[in-house]
């Protein structure tokens, strides 16, 4: 049988046999794909003059960077992806770049792709002439079935693009099955040593003797020595004070040597002070003696620890305890173990978070009070924030977060910020961030959240997550934002317009948010005019430029979109239509109208382009013929919108008998206006 069909204008007409699938890869606008950041100059130069391949186990099979190269310019069937299978730590990252300079990407236009999202979406891929991405998938335990089937799109796009994507996963992670056919590399891990040497080369030539066989510091690079931890080894010689290689094996090894031993020679009652003090320096390191000691004293009474009589004037001098514990004095009057033996602040709290489990939750107590208001270390909350999130992204961390909650259930603020300050810290984590981004994403939906828990969950995302995650940050705010109870709408509202403020962001936040007002979703709705609002405040701090102000000259800048296509006015528009917010949404331009802040142009052209067509609505009347300030701007700025919006007055009959009709739309609008 003979069928025949005919497409129209950009149409597709399939025949097919069997059962049939296909998956259409999504164009989207430029700020809605991922983010990237650059490889850093002295990475790229390193593997351009000292890559480190590992040599095949049979001489006669080809190298993986030159089969790399191969299968992504093979003139038939050209994909332009190639997958690293291995796992982490193992060097995937440095042939990733090596492979895309030998296919000839140029240095500057190689970047590292930010995951901004909640899983993994092929249309979120950017596609760029010339360009080569690295897109790092070990911190998924799968891939979603769309995802493989999406590459299938996006390869063609690469090919006819001429850029190039090497994607990172484990073994375990990368599982297609029948869904895509991407071309796949088991990556083998170069020597360890041959990775130290390749950067000590780089960073310190002259210390290559310290790796000489039979050197300890060669000793600790055996067969199963990770690259990243060669890396490393390199980083300690090279920084190495001269003729310090016993310091430097300590170093390498976290002062687990030396700290063993400390605690052992330790370990009598009458040196319960001196591991206080130990703890207090490692955890405030350079902070003033004061509130160092002052910090040790109230860790030693929290043990039970009775002070001796005498106050300040009792026991040994400054320099006798520091002496003991291994500490010194730097500049400001601070005390500093790090100064002494560089990591050892961190080495203290790894160890006796690791070798007295008991202790963790009398450590995190302490911390918590000496960071309370009024506290002794109340000033520095921010570096025990960073400690603490050492101790919840190493092994054993989930008391951390754990304490985190009660932090945020308590009635203090201070605990509350300092809650903050660790999620803030551990949401960006590449190891513990995902459980914590998920954390996040759960207490935002919680049916009964509470308004500390829903400002923490805002404070987090206007951080460090939304200026690393901008795309995660944006769907736990919406998450708040769309609900009916409000809990922490002020600090939703405040971490809109932070993202927003950032320039690299506005595209992208703006853009999030209009497409919440469009939705069709009523929840998502509501959640983006709430959002929306936000950003049309006019208020802001002493000597700065509005965030709605900026936006608005940045659409004047770009003449050649439409006004009324332009993100800004589009939200305006969406948050009008949406009725439970349009009262909001008119009070907002009303502001606008009415603020001397605002030039009269763009005043105008935004109130033109969000009320055109709306001639009828109640509201539209209300806002032009309403009261305004007569001193303002904003009586002559309604007549001009008003006398924009109404239809040209036709040309009057030459000699008609007027009929007696009711008044037409422009009629009633005029005469008001007058």
């Amino acid at each position: 049988m003979r069928q025949e069909a005919e497409a129209s204008d950009h149409a597709v007409v399939k025949q097919v046999a069997g059962d049939y699938e296909e998956h259409h890869h999504r164009y989207v606008r430029g700020w809605e794909y991922l983010r990237s950041v650059g490889f850093d100059e002295d990475e790229v130069r390193l593997v351009a003059s000292e890559y480190v391949q590992a040599e095949p186990s049979v001489p006669s099979v080809e190298r993986q960077v030159a089969r790399a190269v191969r299968l992504l310019k093979r003139p038939l069937g050209q994909h332009n992806i190639v997958v690293l299978t291995g796992a982490a730590d193992t060097g995937r990252r440095t042939t990733a770049l090596r492979v895309l300079r030998d296919v000839g990407v140029e240095a500057e236009h190689l970047h590292s792709l930010l995951l901004d999202w909640d899983r993994p979406r092929t249309e979120q891929l950017p596609v760029t002439p010339g360009h080569g991405y690295v897109l790092d998938l070990s911190g998924y335990s799968s891939l979603p079935a769309d995802f493989y089937q999406g590459l299938s799109g996006y390869q063609k796009e690469a090919a006819a693009a001429g850029s190039y994507l090497v994607i990172l996963a484990t073994t375990g992670t990368w599982k297609p099955s029948t869904l895509a056919s991407i071309a796949r590399i088991e990556h083998v891990p170069p020597s360890a040593l041959d990775v130290a040497k390749a950067h000590l080369r780089q960073r310190k030539a002259d210390r290559l003797s310290w790796l000489d066989e039979g050197s300890e510091l060669r000793l600790l690079l055996s067969s199963t020595t990770s690259p990243a931890d060669a890396v490393r080894l390199a980083q300690i010689i090279a920084e190495a004070a001269d003729g310090g290689q016993a310091s430097a094996k300590e170093e390498f090894e976290n002062w687990r040597d030396h700290l063993t031993k400390w605690f052992k020679d330790h370990d009598g009652a009458e040196h319960l002070r001196d591991r206080a003090l130990l703890i207090a320096i490692a955890l405030l390191d350079r902070l003033p003696a004061d509130v160092v000691m002052a910090a040790a004293d109230r860790l030693f009474a929290q043990v039970e620890g009775v002070l001796p009589p005498g106050g300040a004037l009792a026991g040994p001098d400054l320099a006798t305890r520091l002496e003991i514990v291994g500490a010194k004095r730097v500049k400001d009057d601070g005390l500093s173990l790090d100064k002494a033996r560089h990591g050892l602040d961190e080495a203290v709290l790894t160890h006796v978070w690791a070798q007295r489990p008991h202790l963790r939750s009398e450590l995190l107590r302490w911390a918590s009070e000496i960071t309370a208001p009024k506290g002794i270390a109340d000033k520095y909350r921010t570096q025990v924030a960073a400690a603490l999130t050492r101790l919840a992204t190493g092994s054993a961390g989930q008391p951390v977060l754990r304490i985190v909650t009660e932090w945020i259930a308590s009635e203090s603020a201070a605990h509350r910020r300092l809650a903050a300050g660790v999620l803030e810290s551990t949401a960006t984590h590449p190891g513990i961030g995902v459980a914590v981004r998920k954390y996040l994403y759960d207490a935002a939906k919680q049916k009964n959240l509470s308004e500390a828990l829903a400002q923490t969950v805002a404070e987090v995302c206007a951080g460090r997550l939304g200026r690393t995650y901008p795309r995660v940050a944006l769907t736990r705010l919406r998450l708040l934002a769309g609900r009916t109870d409000q809990r922490g709408a002020q600090a939703v509202a405040h971490a809109v317009r932070e993202l927003a403020a950032e320039p690299e962001l506005r595209d992208l936040v703006l853009g999030e948010i209009v497409d919440w007002t469009e939705a069709d979703e009523d929840v998502v709705r509501q959640a983006g005019a709430r959002a929306f609002l936000a950003l049309t405040d006019l208020t802001s701090p002493s000597g700065e430029v509005p965030l709605a102000l900026a936006l608005v000259q940045e659409l004047a800048a770009h003449k050649e979109t439409g006004l009324e296509d332009q993100l800004f006015v589009r939200g305006w528009r969406a948050t009008w239509r949406h009725e439970p917010s349009a009262d909001q949404a008119l009070e907002s331009l009303v502001t606008w109208l009415d603020s001397p802040a605002v030039p009269e142009d763009h005043a105008v052209e935004v109130a033109v382009a969000v009320l055109a067509g709306r001639l009828r609505d109640a509201r539209v009347s209300e806002l032009l013929v309403g009261q305004c300030d007569p001193a303002g701007p904003g009586r002559t700025r309604r007549i001009a919108v008003l006398s924009r919006l109404l239809p040209a007055a036709p040309e009057p009959p030459q000699a008609p008998e007027l009929l007696d009709e009711p008044p037409s739309e422009a009629d009633e609008l005029t005469t008001s206006a007058a």
